[in-house]
């Protein structure tokens, strides 16, 4: 495995002292322009030598290379691809909940103004008790008031009446009415007696 990894290393630079050494052999020769078919023969079979060592070392890295880099990448989309059903989960379920609380939110509102119109209802009904209470005590005081206003008329009528009889008794009772007023009085005393 190495032994590998030094030929896939140092195929590059092998290839590239292949290519410097040709150009210096046309050079000393003083073939600047145009060079021989043997030497172009020469570098296409060290080129395909060089390919070849590169293909027969470098095969299984790159293979492997290639192999674990596919894996990664489908294990990178398929964690992908599982965050995206999650999130894809979460997004379902969070529109649900907000479907849901949207639904509730309209259902307390309804509520709250079905509760209010029921207060309402309700207070009026209140009012309107404590408005007949006031009216049926305040009538109740006022006849309460009467009552005490006709008791006292009455008493001071009867008051005056009997002064005014007393008064007019007086005028009209000579000496022989209170005598025989006297004696029917004594006579009653004596009979409950």
């Amino acid at each position: 495995m190495r032994l590998r990894r030094l030929a896939v290393c140092a195929a590059p630079s092998a290839f590239s002292w292949a290519l410097a050494g040709s150009a210096l052999a046309a050079a000393e020769h003083g073939e600047h322009a145009a060079a021989s078919p043997m030497l172009i023969v020469y570098h296409a079979f060290g080129l395909a030598v060089l390919i070849g060592v590169l293909v027969y070392f470098a095969r299984a890295p790159i293979q492997t290379f290639m192999r674990d880099r596919s894996d990664t990448l489908r294990r990178q989309l398929e964690t992908a691809k599982q965050a995206l059903e999650r999130a894809e989960a979460t997004n379902r379920e969070a529109n649900a909940r907000l479907t849901r609380l949207a639904d509730e939110n309209e259902a307390l509102v309804r509520d709250a103004a079905q509760q209010a119109e029921i207060e309402k209802t309700r207070a009026i009904e209140r009012a309107r008790a404590a408005a007949e209470r006031v009216r049926e005590e305040a009538r109740r005081s006022a006849d309460q008031e009467i009552e005490r206003a006709r008791a006292e008329l009455q008493s001071e009528a009867a008051r005056l009446a009997t002064s005014l009889a007393g008064e007019i008794v007086r005028q009209n009772l000579n000496a022989q009415d209170e005598e025989r007023l006297l004696s029917e009085f004594v006579e009653r005393v004596g009979r409950t007696s």
